[in-house]
């Protein structure tokens, strides 16, 4: 809810919320959706079955059930040479700046990779 992403139209002057043009990647499910500006479900698809907390906690769950990572060709769809975006678009450090799991990822591994407390041994 915080993200550039999920805040897109409010970057638009209001001449520039009116034009479908701009409103075609700042507010795309705006007819569709209650939400206007870019929803998760913009990229990740419908949110149905992964958007319950539970599910998203678990990526590879996520996915099973139909969260999808978006690729460069989606990203660009919106991000490429015609949006009068200041900066050239880089899709791999694009990626780095929405990453929702790696750190998530990253904890997961150090809990399984660390040794196992051994159990304290009680005097009888």
């Amino acid at each position: 809810m915080q993200s550039k992403h999920a805040r897109a139209v409010s970057s638009l002057s209001e001449q520039q919320q009116k034009d479908g043009r701009c409103l075609s990647c700042h507010s795309p499910d705006q007819v569709a959706q209650t939400q206007a500006s870019v929803s998760c479900e913009t990229c990740h698809g419908g949110g149905q079955y992964y958007s319950p907390e539970y599910v998203m906690k678990d990526p590879e769950l996520a996915r099973l059930v139909g969260l999808v990572d978006p690729s460069e060709k989606q990203c660009r769809s919106c991000h490429d040479a015609s949006s009068p975006s200041l900066r050239p678009f880089d899709f791999k450090e694009s990626l780095k700046a929405i990453d929702h799991w790696s750190a998530e990822r990253a904890r997961r591994a150090a809990r399984t990779e660390a040794p196992a407390t051994p159990p304290s041994t009680a005097k009888k």
